[in-house]
This record gives structure tokens, sequence and C-alpha cells, in this order.
């Protein structure tokens, strides 16, 4: 399957950029407002995918909005809704914008996708302003190592500690947890009261900062 045929596939599993489900539209505001600098910041998301991430923070008031990733299907949809978009590969390519540019970077679920993280973590680092946060979401092996391969793109897995392991070689001070809600937990809705609960689940986020 090519990249247009998975993103296609993706779309009718409903990942398409107007299907934004609650947990995105919840967390991601919760996520800006407690670890990002200010909403007048510009901020990136990398491996934007669909748009889930960018649109649901652009929904809660965060305008310099970029987007990044190696198909460009729905720029247009992405340039209407507020997000200036790019594109290109993130595992050899230098990103189109200056050093030290961004006050935060988002990317969820990109690095297992990628043979080798290198250049992905180093244009992180390059682009994040100096005290910048870069947030990534992996699944973490060691709670998915059966699933993990279900999805025929991933091919890099990452536990708590490897992934820690990269972010410090790369001169990056992270904190990482575990990230999502945990079945029984989402079906109550307890986590949108108590923001504490979207840290349960089975895959893992890690807050990684730009030293000043």
């Amino acid at each position: 399957m090519n990249n247009e045929g998975y993103v296609k596939e993706m779309g009718v599993g409903g990942y398409g950029p107007g299907e934004i489900d609650e947990f995105h539209r919840v967390c991601l505001p919760y996520l800006g407002n407690t670890y990002f600098p200010e909403k007048a910041e510009p901020v990136l998301d990398l491996g934007i995918g669909s748009g889930h991430c960018a649109l649901s923070l652009v929904d809660a008031g965060w305008k310099k909005m970029y987007g990044f990733d190696i198909d460009a299907f729905y720029k247009g949809y992405f340039e209407e809704h507020g997000v200036q978009f790019a594109s290109g590969d993130i595992q050899t390519d230098t990103l189109p914008y200056n050093d030290n540019f961004f006050g935060a970077v988002i990317s969820f679920h990109v690095i297992e996708h990628l043979m080798n993280g290198s250049n992905y973590i180093k244009e992180i680092k390059r682009v994040l302003k100096p005290g910048g946060v870069a947030i990534l979401v992996t699944p973490d092996w060691r709670k998915q190592y059966k699933t993990f391969y279900r999805d025929h793109t991933h091919v890099h897995p990452y536990d708590k500690e490897s992934i820690a392991r990269l972010m410090r070689a790369n001169g990056l001070v992270s904190e990482v947890k575990s990230f999502g809600v945990l079945r029984g937990v989402g079906r109550t809705g307890l986590w949108k009261k108590i923001p504490s609960l979207m840290f349960t689940g089975i895959d893992m986020v890690c807050i990684a900062k730009k030293p000043a």
C-alpha cells in the first residue's frame, strides 16, 4: 500500500481531518496550557497526518500553527483552517524553518514509523527556541509488544527508557510517562474532569525541553 492508500485507509477508519475525536479536543489544549509557552508562540505539528492535534490547538486559540508531513493530501484543508503546511521527508530533510523558531513542537505517533530517528530529533532541537518544549507520543513497547506490528507501517518500537536515552543523547531534558486513557476509565468520562487520568494508557508521552 502506498502512502496515498494508507491515508485513505485511515480516513475510512475515522481519522480524516474533519473527524476529530473528543480525546484530542480535550487533551491537546490541556497539554498546550500545561507545557507550551504562551499562545502567541508558533507551534509545529511534525508529522501532522490528518491534523487532529494541530486543528484541536487552532480551535483552542493557538493561531500560529504549522504542519509538516511527507504527504500533502490535506494541504488545502489545513491552510483553509489556519495551519501553514509544508511537506518533506523528516528522516532525511532539513525542515524549512529557521533555527530557534518554534516555542513548541508536537509529534503524535511519528517516531515509531521512522527506521532512523536521528535526523528527526536533531531537527526538532534545531527549530525549537531555547526553553522550548517538544511533546512526542508513541506506543509503549512494553505494553503493546503483542500488537505493535499490527500496523504494517510501524518499524521502530520504543519504551520509556529507550526514548529518554534518545533525548539525552541529543541534549534534550525529558520526562516520559504513560499516555492515553484506559478503556474502563474512558467509558466513564472521568478523564475530562481529572486530567491526570489522561496519563494512564498504553501509549507514552515524552515531554522534552531544549535547554535555555
